[in-house]
């Protein structure tokens, strides 16, 4: 099991659990290239979704992606590393963006101790969708970010469905890679693009909410755990959804471990009550 306890436990501002938490890790080889994706922008530039929508579009970028192996607690570090360095390499990171790339095991394990000290959890090895999100806008865009000029969020959905089409409409909008909140929410994957896109995103209603009323036949997810071996792999929108596998099936967060508010996000709520029974992604927003 990866989430097996390890004896000594380590020193933050507060006591961690074994029991709970993302999981990780990080092997320094880069696997595999980048999908040829018909219609997809390869600049990075940030564009109006309607402008021009490719039918197919995949960010992912081989020379970024890193393992989390053999840490086995740094699924979300190494998401956020992998994430960023994909952006960096791609020049998607637009006005303030100060990532350069880094590939080993010092930046998983400096970005995996930083959010160990900026999440909202109560316990364990690992982080959780805010330590996740806050070290993308920290590491990315430096401690402004952080707060209302933030350009990465968690968001919490009720549906699969809806939290897939809004990554997707952020992967076009923005050009920057996807985390959803895998195995229930305990682990991190990354989303870098689709094909078989149907449709407009960005049509909306009279009420002025996106009506979702498009198709994709399939997503490019990368997995930080070199045993999923699931790295710029496409998968089925149905087999996401459903796959009997449930270390592939996204699934709503389950977890409980998350019991204090995140400092910068307005108002005052235990971050688990934010996303238990939610499907959790976390997506660029500017």
């Amino acid at each position: 099991m990866l989430s097996s306890p390890v004896t000594a436990l380590r020193s933050s501002r507060r006591a961690r659990a074994v029991t709970t938490a993302l999981l990780a890790v990080g092997l320094l080889a880069a696997l595999g290239g980048p999908v040829a994706a018909a219609d997809a922008v390869s600049s990075g530039r940030t564009i109006t979704v309607g402008s021009r929508v490719p039918t197919r579009l995949n960010l992912y970028v081989a020379e970024g992606f890193r393992f989390q192996d053999p840490n086995y607690y740094a699924c979300t570090s190494t998401a956020a590393m992998d994430m960023l360095n994909m952006i960096a390499l791609r020049r998607a990171g637009g006005s303030g963006f100060v990532w350069t790339v880094r590939l080993g095991a010092t930046a998983r394990d400096s970005i995996l101790a930083w959010e160990r000290n900026h999440d909202t959890l109560a316990g364990g090895y690992g982080s959780d969708p805010h330590g996740w999100r806050n070290a993308l806008n920290y590491y990315g865009w430096g401690s402004g970010a952080l707060g209302a000029g933030r350009v990465y969020d968690d968001r919490a959905y009720g549906t699969y469905d809806e939290a897939i089409k809004t990554a997707v409409r952020a992967l076009i909008q923005y050009r920057k890679p996807v985390g959803i909140v895998a195995w229930a929410g305990r682990h991190a994957q990354m989303l870098t693009g689709y094909d078989g896109l149907v449709g407009d995103p960005s049509a909306k209603s009279a009420d002025g909410r996106y009506t979702n009323a498009f198709t994709i036949s399939a997503l490019y997810l990368s997995d930080p755990l070199s045993s999923q071996a699931i790295v710029n792999k496409r998968i089925a929108y149905g087999e996401l959804k459903t796959s009997s596998n449930l270390k592939l099936r996204f699934r709503p967060y389950l977890e409980t471990d998350s019991p204090y508010d995140d400092p910068y996000t307005a108002g005052t709520i235990p971050a688990r009550d934010e996303w238990y029974g939610k499907f959790v992604i976390v997506m660029p927003i500017r």
